[in-house]
């Protein structure tokens, strides 16, 4: 029997109308979860505009209500917090992506052979060094594969921006293998979808300053990390393709990729919150 999982995601109010689309495909797992949970804040930093309307979803998802607007964090800490010594684990991910049917079902396996990481789709792969070069690297790593030497994904990119250009089609990149080799990351992108216990964020992880609040995956990366627990990511060049297809949503406007938050850009941001992990608890050393 697999582990008992459930799918954990949030939303923003501009992206609301065309949200079922991705909680069609978290319904359609192969592995079933015993829930898909939307969380939604009842104020967002970003849209204070917004009236509370909350979203239309399918039956099968339920949506339940923050106080607190963690920001983009929102997709899995309410639920660390719901389901904190639950036995379950949670697939967390994003809004903007269709999912594959059998992603529930890949990273439950692999947490059943790596019981003590964090598992994932896509990761960050080693983080910059206070000085010098890197010396804790968890081995073996994972090694990337890169798009601008895959041909036939190059010629479908290229595709589907000319059927934007005639008014055809609105651009959506094509899914691509990002994973040569399985191994382990520096850090998680949360919006290919994450795999994770509950125990393994520490309490600390609800107080995100202000520099992390736009980081999510940075912030949540440290604290898993500095709890002693691995990022693994599947996904090699023997396994199926698990990569998502990405809405157009994940690089317009509303995408926080896009922003900068506070005059900070994400790179910035990202650099300062690894910083911080760096000279508070000693890890990407």
């Amino acid at each position: 029997m697999p582990q008992p999982y459930i799918i954990s995601l949030s939303s923003i109010p501009p992206r609301f109308a065309e949200l079922n689309s991705t909680l069609n495909s978290l319904l359609a797992q192969t592995v079933p979860a015993e829930r898909v949970i939307l969380y939604l804040s009842r104020q967002y930093r970003r849209f204070p505009e917004w009236d509370g309307t909350p979203p239309d979803v399918p039956d099968g998802v339920e949506v339940r209500w923050v106080e607190e607007d963690f920001g983009p964090a929102t997709k899995v800490l309410p639920a660390v917090r719901d389901f904190q010594g639950a036995g379950v684990d949670i697939l967390f991910c994003d809004d903007d992506q269709v999912y594959r049917p059998i992603l529930a079902e890949r990273l439950l396996a692999a947490r059943a052979r790596r019981p003590n990481d964090v598992v994932a789709i896509s990761g960050m792969q080693t983080y910059p060094a206070k000085s010098g070069a890197r010396v804790s690297l968890r081995l073996p790593r994972r090694r990337f594969l890169w798009r601008t030497t895959n041909p036939r994904w190059q010629a479908r990119r290229l595709w589907a921006r000319a059927l934007d250009r005639l008014g055809c089609a609105p651009y959506v990149q094509p899914p691509c293998r990002v994973t040569l080799r399985t191994g382990y990351a520096d850090g998680f992108e949360g919006f290919m979808g994450v795999m994770v216990s509950p125990s393994f964020f520490p309490e600390e992880v609800f107080d995100i300053p202000d520099f992390a609040w736009p980081v999510d995956d940075v912030w949540l990366s440290g604290h898993v990390t500095r709890k002693g627990h691995g990022i693994w990511v599947i996904g090699g060049l023997f396994e199926p393709m698990l990569t998502p297809i990405r809405k157009p949503s994940h690089l317009d406007h509303t995408a926080l990729n896009q922003n900068a938050i506070g005059g900070v850009g994400r790179n910035d941001a990202n650099l300062e919150t690894i910083r911080f992990f760096q000279a508070t608890y000693d890890i990407w050393t």
